[in-house]
């Protein structure tokens, strides 16, 4: 039993992180939101010749504006422009090719956020512990 529980646990963190993928699926499913803050990202059905992606400008005063879509995946690689409140943006594209892939974090950070978050508790039950003495 302990085997199966197991099975289904990392079954289900896979499908919630968006890692499994079905070849019967058909269209990627992304997450969708515009350059406005908060980004509120609502999951959408892309079209056949679409990836998910991340779009990310910078304009010449070093603002940052981000957005998240369906993109067509020879954009992917290519710079792009785009306007927004009146400033001019340099749009970089980030895409990838699973479902519900272009979240907030992704997977290289999770591990060093998962990390940084132990130590820190790990440093605060020390320090409290030194202190109650």
């Amino acid at each position: 039993m302990g085997t199966v529980s197991f099975f289904l646990c990392v079954l289900f963190l896979s499908g919630a992180l968006g890692l499994t993928t079905s070849p019967a699926r058909g269209r990627l499913r992304c997450y969708t939101c515009s350059f406005a803050k908060p980004c509120y990202p609502v999951p959408t059905e892309c079209q056949e010749d679409e990836a998910c992606g991340i779009s990310t400008g910078t304009s010449d005063q070093n603002e940052i504006i981000e957005r998240k879509g369906c993109l067509p995946r020879a954009q992917c690689p290519l710079q792009d422009h785009a306007s927004y409140w009146s400033r001019s943006y340099t749009l970089r594209h980030h895409c990838c090719e699973q479902d519900l892939c272009n979240t907030a974090a992704t997977l290289q950070q999770f591990p060093s956020l998962l990390l940084t978050t132990q130590a820190l508790l790990t440093a605060s039950f020390t320090w409290r512990g030194h202190l109650l003495h």
